[in-house]
C-alpha cells in the first residue's frame, strides 16, 4: 500500500502544481529592463545575468516607464519616444513630436492608466516660413493618442515638470500629478491647476524645499505608492503619493543623506533610497534601519525583486549592483555594455 502512495506522490505533486499555476497564483518571474547607450538590457533576477541585449535604438535614454497593461516599456529620448514590446522584446514602435517648423522636447512623461496614451511634458518652440522669428511656448502637457499617433489634447502648465514626476491617478481619469518646482495636480478635466506641496512656493509657514531629481521606481501590479526625498534647510522628509487615489502623505526623515531615487517594499514597512550610500529606513518612523556605502560608487536607479528579498542598484555608469535587502550585503555586480541612468523591474 505505501509503495503505491510512493508511486502516484510525484503525479500528485505535478497535479497541484498544474492547478496553482493554471489559477494565476504561480510564482512571479522578474527582470529589470536598464536602457543603456544605444541599447535595451534585460537582466533575470533569478541568475542575476543580462539574458537578452537589444539594440534598438541609436540614443541617450533619460527617462522610462511600463504601460500599466505591462505590454510596452516607453523610452523617452527627449525627442522621441521608443516603445518596446514586452512580450518579444523588440522594438514595436517609434514617437517622433518634432517638425520641420516645430521642435519638442519631451521633458518627461507617463504612461495612462488605461495604457492608451502618452501624458508628455513637452518644451515646444515654433516658427514660421523664411520668418527669422522663434515663438516658444509656455510648458504644455500634451495628451497623445498612441494608437491614432496624434495628439489630442494640451494644457498650459507650470514650469519645471521634468523627468517621471507626472502620476496618473488610478481611479480618476481626470486627476494628474505633476512635479516640477512644486508638485500641483492637473484637473484635465477644467484644465486647472493647483499646488499641494510647494517646493520652491511652500505653504504658509513652512520652510522652502527641494529635491535633487525625481525618479519613478513603480512597476505595474504593485501598491502604487510614488516617494521622491526632498530637503529644507533644517532636514529632510519623504512625499509619498498613492497614485490609486491621490492621498498624500509625509514621513520625516530622522537622518540626512544625499539620494536621488527611492523605492517603498511591497509591504510598505520600509524605504530604500540611493545616491552615493544605500539606505534602509522604516517608514513608521523615519528611522535609518541600516546604511552602506556603494562599493561602484554614484547610482540614480533603485529596483525591488517582487518577493522583496533583492534589491538592485544602478545604473549610475555601466553596471548595476545586487543588494540583500535585509541586510544591505552586496550579492555581485551586473555589467552592462553601456552607460544608463535608469532600470525597472517587471515582473511576468
Amino acid at each position: 500500500m505505501k509503495n503505491n502512495i510512493y508511486k502516484l506522490l510525484p503525479a500528485f505533486l505535478m497535479f497541484c502544481f498544474s492547478m496553482i499555476s493554471m489559477s494565476g497564483i504561480g510564482i512571479a518571474k522578474d527582470f529589470i529592463y536598464a536602457p543603456v547607450n544605444n541599447a535595451l538590457q534585460i537582466i533575470d533576477c533569478s541568475s542575476d545575468t543580462v539574458v537578452k541585449t537589444v539594440p534598438c535604438y541609436n540614443d541617450y535614454i533619460v527617462g522610462a516607464a511600463f504601460s500599466p497593461d505591462k505590454k510596452r516599456y516607453y523610452l523617452n529620448a527627449f525627442h522621441s519616444i521608443y516603445a518596446i514590446d514586452t512580450k518579444t522584446n523588440e522594438l514595436a514602435d517609434t514617437y517622433r513630436f518634432s517638425s520641420g517648423l516645430s521642435k519638442v522636447d519631451v521633458l518627461g512623461f507617463a504612461v495612462s492608466s488605461d495604457s492608451k496614451k502618452l501624458y508628455l511634458s513637452c518644451s515646444i518652440v515654433k516658427k514660421k516660413q523664411n520668418i527669422p522669428k522663434l515663438n516658444v511656448y509656455p510648458p504644455q502637457l500634451v495628451v497623445y493618442d498612441i494608437k491614432q499617433k496624434k495628439m489630442v489634447k494640451n494644457y498650459t502648465i507650470p514650469y519645471g515638470v521634468m523627468g517621471a514626476a507626472i502620476l496618473p491617478i488610478r481611479n480618476d481619469e481626470n486627476r494628474l500629478i505633476l512635479g516640477g518646482l512644486d508638485f500641483s495636480e492637473l484637473n484635465m478635466k477644467t484644465g486647472k491647476v493647483k499646488n499641494f506641496f510647494g517646493l520652491l512656493n511652500p505653504e504658509k509657514g513652512n520652510e522652502q524645499r527641494n529635491l535633487l531629481a525625481i525618479w519613478n521606481s513603480l512597476t505595474p501590479g504593485d501598491h502604487g505608492i510614488f516617494s521622491a526625498p526632498y530637503y529644507t534647510a533644517t532636514g529632510m522628509g519623504y512625499l509619498l503619493i498613492d497614485t490609486k487615489d491621490g492621498k498624500t502623505s509625509r514621513v520625516t526623515g530622522k537622518d540626512v543623506f544625499f539620494e536621488y531615487s527611492t523605492v517603498i517594499s511591497r509591504d510598505k514597512r520600509y524605504l530604500y533610497a540611493a545616491m552615493d550610500e544605500l539606505v534602509k529606513i522604516d517608514l513608521r518612523t523615519g528611522e535609518t534601519v541600516k546604511m552602506v556605502h556603494l562599493e561602484r560608487g554614484t547610482c540614480y536607479a533603485v529596483s525591488l525583486t517582487s518577493d522583496g528579498k533583492k534589491i538592485y542598484v544602478g545604473p549610475g555608469g555601466n553596471d548595476l549592483s545586487v543588494y540583500d535587502t535585509d541586510s544591505l550585503k552586496l550579492l555581485g555586480v551586473i555589467p552592462l555594455q553601456a552607460d544608463g541612468v535608469v532600470a525597472h523591474r517587471l515582473s511576468l
